[in-house]
Protein backbone atom coordinates (compact mmCIF):
# COMPACT_ATOMS: atom_id res chain seq x y z
CA UNK A 1 0.00 0.00 0.00
CA UNK A 2 1.22 3.60 -0.73
CA UNK A 3 1.07 5.66 2.44
CA UNK A 4 1.89 9.20 0.94
CA UNK A 5 -0.62 11.89 1.56
CA UNK A 6 -1.39 11.69 -1.68
CA UNK A 7 -3.67 8.61 -0.87
CA UNK A 8 -5.28 10.36 2.18
CA UNK A 9 -5.00 14.17 1.90
CA UNK A 10 -4.57 15.54 -1.77
CA UNK A 11 -6.87 13.19 -2.86
CA UNK A 12 -10.09 12.29 -1.17
CA UNK A 13 -9.51 9.05 0.72
CA UNK A 14 -11.85 6.05 -0.02
CA UNK A 15 -14.80 6.31 2.67
CA UNK A 16 -13.67 3.18 4.34
CA UNK A 17 -12.66 4.18 8.07
CA UNK A 18 -10.15 1.33 8.46
CA UNK A 19 -8.78 2.29 5.51
CA UNK A 20 -8.11 6.25 6.29
CA UNK A 21 -6.99 5.44 9.54
CA UNK A 22 -4.22 2.35 8.00
CA UNK A 23 -2.76 5.03 5.64
CA UNK A 24 -2.56 7.68 7.69
CA UNK A 25 -0.74 5.59 10.60
CA UNK A 26 1.58 4.14 7.91
CA UNK A 27 2.17 7.50 6.75
CA UNK A 28 3.61 8.51 10.50
CA UNK A 29 5.24 5.57 11.00
CA UNK A 30 7.06 5.81 7.65
CA UNK A 31 8.09 8.82 8.92
CA UNK A 32 9.52 7.18 12.19
CA UNK A 33 6.66 8.38 14.71
CA UNK A 34 5.52 4.69 15.78
CA UNK A 35 4.09 5.87 19.07
CA UNK A 36 1.18 7.09 17.05
CA UNK A 37 -2.28 5.08 17.08
CA UNK A 38 -5.63 6.87 15.24
CA UNK A 39 -8.42 5.50 14.29
CA UNK A 40 -11.41 7.27 12.50
CA UNK A 41 -14.30 8.88 13.79
CA UNK A 42 -15.92 10.04 10.70
CA UNK A 43 -15.06 9.23 7.41
CA UNK A 44 -16.90 12.15 5.40
CA UNK A 45 -15.41 15.51 5.29
CA UNK A 46 -14.30 16.77 7.32
CA UNK A 47 -12.38 13.56 8.30
CA UNK A 48 -11.74 13.35 11.99
CA UNK A 49 -9.78 10.69 13.53
CA UNK A 50 -8.49 10.55 17.03
CA UNK A 51 -6.27 8.71 18.99
CA UNK A 52 -3.10 9.48 21.10
CA UNK A 53 1.03 10.02 20.81
CA UNK A 54 3.11 8.98 23.11
CA UNK A 55 0.12 8.52 25.80
CA UNK A 56 -0.90 11.97 24.80
CA UNK A 57 -4.91 13.01 23.28
CA UNK A 58 -4.45 13.45 19.96
CA UNK A 59 -6.93 14.53 17.43
CA UNK A 60 -6.57 14.89 13.19
CA UNK A 61 -9.46 17.24 11.28
CA UNK A 62 -8.85 17.76 7.58
CA UNK A 63 -11.03 18.64 4.25
CA UNK A 64 -9.55 16.90 1.86
CA UNK A 65 -7.03 18.72 -0.39
CA UNK A 66 -7.63 22.28 1.79
CA UNK A 67 -6.94 22.15 5.41
CA UNK A 68 -5.84 20.25 8.12
CA UNK A 69 -5.83 20.47 11.63
CA UNK A 70 -3.57 18.83 14.15
CA UNK A 71 -4.63 19.21 17.73
CA UNK A 72 -2.55 17.13 20.72
CA UNK A 73 -2.77 17.60 24.62
CA UNK A 74 0.91 17.83 24.66
CA UNK A 75 3.90 19.75 23.32
CA UNK A 76 4.15 18.55 20.34
CA UNK A 77 6.40 20.45 17.55
CA UNK A 78 8.26 17.71 16.41
CA UNK A 79 5.16 16.09 15.21
CA UNK A 80 4.10 18.92 13.72
CA UNK A 81 7.11 18.72 11.88
CA UNK A 82 6.49 15.00 10.82
CA UNK A 83 2.80 16.50 9.26
CA UNK A 84 5.27 19.25 7.64
CA UNK A 85 7.69 16.75 6.10
CA UNK A 86 4.43 14.05 4.96
CA UNK A 87 2.53 17.09 3.83
CA UNK A 88 5.63 18.85 2.20
CA UNK A 89 4.25 22.06 3.40
CA UNK A 90 4.57 24.06 6.34
CA UNK A 91 2.20 24.89 8.58
CA UNK A 92 -0.30 28.24 8.55
CA UNK A 93 -1.05 28.83 12.04
CA UNK A 94 -0.21 27.82 15.79
CA UNK A 95 -2.41 28.28 18.51
CA UNK A 96 -3.38 26.79 21.90
CA UNK A 97 -7.34 25.55 22.19
CA UNK A 98 -9.50 26.02 25.35
CA UNK A 99 -9.16 22.40 25.46
CA UNK A 100 -5.68 22.35 26.08
CA UNK A 101 -4.42 21.18 22.62
CA UNK A 102 -1.17 22.66 21.17
CA UNK A 103 -3.11 23.25 17.73
CA UNK A 104 -1.36 23.50 14.41
CA UNK A 105 -3.23 24.26 11.00
CA UNK A 106 -2.35 23.75 7.50
CA UNK A 107 -4.04 25.61 4.85
CA UNK A 108 -3.28 24.82 0.97
CA UNK A 109 -5.10 28.36 -0.21
CA UNK A 110 -2.93 31.07 1.24
CA UNK A 111 -6.02 33.17 0.98
CA UNK A 112 -8.43 30.97 3.03
CA UNK A 113 -5.07 30.85 5.40
CA UNK A 114 -5.50 34.30 6.15
CA UNK A 115 -9.10 34.24 6.13
CA UNK A 116 -8.92 31.45 9.13
CA UNK A 117 -6.10 33.69 10.82
CA UNK A 118 -8.27 36.46 10.57
CA UNK A 119 -10.92 34.75 11.87
CA UNK A 120 -9.02 33.46 14.97
CA UNK A 121 -7.99 36.65 16.21
CA UNK A 122 -9.15 38.40 19.41
CA UNK A 123 -11.73 35.66 20.28
CA UNK A 124 -10.66 33.69 23.74
CA UNK A 125 -11.29 30.60 22.52
CA UNK A 126 -7.69 30.65 20.61
CA UNK A 127 -5.17 31.20 23.30
CA UNK A 128 -1.86 32.42 22.00
CA UNK A 129 -1.91 32.16 17.87
CA UNK A 130 1.05 32.91 15.71
CA UNK A 131 0.70 32.86 12.20
CA UNK A 132 4.02 30.42 11.23
CA UNK A 133 3.54 31.23 7.09
CA UNK A 134 3.36 34.79 6.14
CA UNK A 135 1.54 35.98 2.94
CA UNK A 136 4.00 36.18 0.31
CA UNK A 137 2.74 39.65 -1.25
CA UNK A 138 2.43 41.13 1.56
Amino acid sequence: MTTTAATWFYRPPEKKPYLIAERLRTSLWDQRFGDVWLDTIRAEPPILLQGSYQGAPLKLEWEPGQWLRLAIKADGPHLAKGFENVLHRKPFLRYADGEGHNVWEWWMDDTAGEDRWQTIQGKPLFVSPVRLKKQENA
